[in-house]
C-alpha cells in the first residue's frame, strides 16, 4: 500500500496520502496525528478535505478517506460495501477498536458499521445524521431529490445538478467556508449517482442495541428533521448526548470548526482516549 507525505490544510497540518485496496479497486485515505484512530467519514458530494478543519484535534490519528465512489478512491459506489471498507482502513492502521465520526451520509455509513461490529467501535459521533425509514422525513417532499439529481447526472447533466445543490439549504456555509466547500464541489463527478442503489435503513432495535457512547451533533440552523434525528439516536442509545450548534448549517463542522472541534475533543477525551 503506497504512502506519501503531503502537506495540507492550514496551521502547519500535514497529511499522509494512503491507498487501501478494497473490493473493486482502491480508497484515497488521508491520516494524521499520532494516538488512536479516528476515522471521519463524508457525506454525499463531498471528499475527505470537508474534514481539514478538524486536523486541530488532538491526541488522535485522524484518518480521513474519500469514501468508495468519491474523490480520488477508484472502488466503485455502494453503500452496503462500506462497514468492509472502514474495517480494512482499520486493519490498514493496525487498530483492533477505532472511534468514528460521520458527517451526513457518512453518519449512516458510521451507523451501519456500528450495528454490525460492536466491538471495534470504541466510541462514536454522528453530525447531521439522516435516519431514513426510522425518523419520518416531512411529507410533503424529500430533503433532498436524489431521484431528480441522478436523471441529471446520467442525462450528462453533472454541471447543472451541481448547480442546483449548490442552491440547496443543506450545501449553505458560513463565508469562512465557502472556498472549501466550492473547491469539493467541482471535484465531485457524480459517478454514485450512475448507479441504483438503497439508502440505508435502520429499525428501533437496531439504534436501542447500540452500547458505545455516541454524540450526535446538528446545526441550529440545519433541517427540522435533522435536528429530529440527532435527538432521536441522542435519546435511543444506552450512552447517548445530543448537542445544537448555534449560528450553524448541516455542514456544522465547517461552519463552526472551534465549537465542533471542542465538542469532537472533549467526547473523544472523557469517553475513547481514556478507554483505549
Amino acid at each position: 500500500m503506497l504512502t506519501s507525505r503531503q502537506f495540507e490544510g492550514s496551521g502547519d497540518a500535514s497529511a499522509e496520502s494512503h491507498w487501501v485496496q478494497v473490493a473493486g479497486g482502491q480508497l484515497h485515505v488521508r491520516a494524521a496525528g499520532c494516538g488512536p484512530l479516528v476515522i471521519f467519514l463524508h457525506g454525499w458530494t463531498l471528499d475527505w478535505r470537508i474534514w481539514l478543519p478538524q486536523l486541530e484535534l488532538s491526541g488522535v490519528q485522524i484518518v480521513l478517506p474519500d469514501r468508495r465512489g468519491f474523490g480520488r478512491s477508484t472502488a466503485p459506489p455502494c453503500l452496503a460495501l462500506e462497514r468492509d471498507d472502514i474495517l480494512k482502513i482499520a486493519d490498514h492502521f493496525g487498530a483492533r477498536v477505532f472511534a468514528l465520526v460521520g458527517l451526513s451520509q457518512g453518519a449512516a455509513v458510521a451507523l451501519d458499521i456500528a450495528r454490525s461490529h460492536q466491538d471495534r467501535v470504541g466510541a462514536m459521533c454522528l453530525i447531521g445524521a439522516p435516519l431514513h425509514h426510522l425518523v419520518p422525513e416531512p411529507a410533503e417532499a424529500p430533503e433532498i431529490d436524489r431521484a431528480a439529481f441522478a436523471k441529471l447526472v446520467r442525462a450528462g447533466k453533472l454541471s447543472e445538478m451541481l448547480a442546483q445543490w449548490q442552491t440547496h439549504p443543506l450545501t449553505q456555509v458560513a463565508p469562512a467556508g465557502e472556498r472549501l466547500l466550492h473547491d469539493i464541489l467541482t471535484d465531485y463527478d457524480g459517478r454514485d449517482q450512475l448507479v441504483d442503489q438503497d439508502t440505508l435503513a435502520f429499525n428501533a432495535q437496531d439504534i436501542a442495541a447500540l452500547t458505545m457512547p455516541i454524540l450526535t451533533i446538528a446545526g441550529a440552523q440545519d433541517s427540522d428533521w435533522r435536528k429530529q434525528v440527532a435527538r432521536y439516536i441522542g435519546s435511543h442509545v444506552h450512552h447517548g448526548q445530543t448537542k445544537f450548534i448555534a449560528d450553524a448549517g448541516h455542514l456544522a463542522n465547517v461552519d463552526q470548526a472551534e465549537s465542533v472541534n471542542l465538542l469532537l475533543q472533549n467526547f473523544l477525551n472523557a469517553h475513547y482516549l481514556k478507554e483505549v
